[in-house]
């Protein structure tokens, strides 16, 4: 996968350099991934169920300061929030190879949660400012694949330096993941004075009737949220803390041999992101959602029989993270570009971050849900519920109205 291939090329060159900034950031996420559960409940002995509650705490502290960045982002523009956003980050990830118990873990996660709840819908934001309607999937599938190209670079590095017996080595993983975040805040100053709003554009936006109360009376926006949120909360919300303690504590693999997966996800994904969106233009998006969440539900499938056939166990895991990467490829480019279609100019901000809400909220419960039955030794309660929950997401998304995808999007 490359920038130079015919999808990314026509794609704004302002875009593509926030692309490669995004992918520079990516590797220092690669580098963590795999390990908050493991760092927190392995490395500083934090019982694995209070580990899953820090891990959905901190996205419950970022559900709660979403909505006033979503209101910054409409009335400052989202490249100053981006931009702090990033250096918070910064902060908060350097705090984490310092924690060495349960308050310490809390307040180092809040800080990262403030600074990952003003980047992500920053960065969609104007994302899609600078790019034409008709090729927000494309960004959006180029961005998700430089996103997992720099998560399965990371995660390669990481497998050759993380040992559970050496705190420093995880130390080292958040320091690498701090550097990132200010390396794509220096990208985010070259792209130059876009993305921001004049006084004139600050007044008028001011002066608009509605904001979050025109959000949440968008009929058509609350039920494709809905229907994202639980399809995140049967899939990627489980992924840190459900798939990481399932392939360790039920399929007994090292720590280690987790990156590996990661990294066969992430490949993939870097690989054919682009191609997969190319492939899927024609579909229609209540079908495409509905198939990337059955590839989803059969990744648990998969993930299922590591638990079983322990002497194949890597080998299941792997092919889990590739189903369900497949299942990425197809979700990644949508769920931004009908966000970004079904929301007005003036508050693109606060429906990237409502969107962005849907994550958290998933991101709350799935490592609470996670934590606790997998802690309980509940582990096949936890994998069944995925398959079933992943099920009836599937009916519901097929059954779901959304816009059609701009026309000349076909086209290219």
């Amino acid at each position: 996968m490359s920038l130079s291939t015919k999808n990314s090329k026509s794609l704004p060159r302002k875009v593509q350099i926030l692309l490669i900034g995004n992918a520079l950031s990516a590797i220092g996420n690669g580098l963590v991934l795999p390990y908050v559960f493991i760092y927190f409940h392995n490395v500083r002995g934090i019982p694995s169920s209070v580990a899953g509650i820090i891990v959905g705490y901190s996205a419950f502290a970022s559900l709660v300061v979403s909505p006033k960045i979503g209101s910054l982002i409409d009335h400052w523009g989202p490249r100053p929030i981006l931009f702090y956003a990033l250096l918070v980050s910064a902060v908060g990830y350097a705090s984490l190879a310092w924690v060495r118990n349960i308050p310490e873990a809390v307040v180092a996660m809040t800080i990262c949660a403030v600074g990952q709840s003003g980047m992500w819908p920053a960065q969609g934001a104007i994302q899609a400012e600078l790019t034409p309607q008709h090729q927000r999937e494309r960004i959006y599938g180029a961005n998700f694949a430089m996103l997992n190209l720099g998560i399965g670079i990371g995660g390669v590095i990481s497998s050759a330096i993380v040992r559970v017996a050496n705190p420093h080595s995880f130390q080292i993983l958040y320091w690498g993941d701090s550097v990132s975040f200010l390396v794509y805040g220096l990208i985010v100053i070259g792209i130059g004075n876009v993305g921001h709003r004049t006084a004139d554009e600050r007044e008028i936006n001011s002066a608009r009737e509605g904001g979050w109360r025109d959000v949440i009376a968008d009929k058509a926006f609350r039920r494709f949220w809905i229907i994202a949120f639980f399809a995140l909360l049967c899939g990627y919300s489980q992924l840190e803390v459900g798939f990481a303690s399932f392939s360790t504590l039920v399929a007994h693999l090292p720590a280690s041999n987790i990156a590996y997966a990661y990294a066969a996800n992430c490949i993939m994904i870097a690989s054919f992101q682009l191609y997969i969106v190319k492939k899927t233009e024609k579909w229609k998006r209540n079908k495409a959602l509905a198939i990337a969440t059955t590839f989803w539900l059969f990744a648990w499938v998969a993930l299922s029989f590591a638990g079983v056939d322990r002497h194949h166990a890597l080998f299941f895991v792997i092919l889990c993270q590739i189903i369900f990467g497949i299942g990425e490829m197809v979700w990644s480019p949508l769920f931004p570009s009908i966000t970004n279609q079904l929301a007005p100019d003036h508050l693109r901000g606060r429906y990237n971050a409502a969107g962005t809400n849907a994550w958290q909220f998933a991101l709350i419960v799935g490592p609470m849900f996670a934590g606790t039955l997998l802690g309980a030794g509940l582990h096949w309660v936890w994998v069944g519920g995925l398959v079933a929950g992943m099920g009836v997401v599937t009916i519901f998304a097929l059954r779901l109205k959304l816009p059609e995808r701009p026309s000349s999007t076909i086209s290219a």
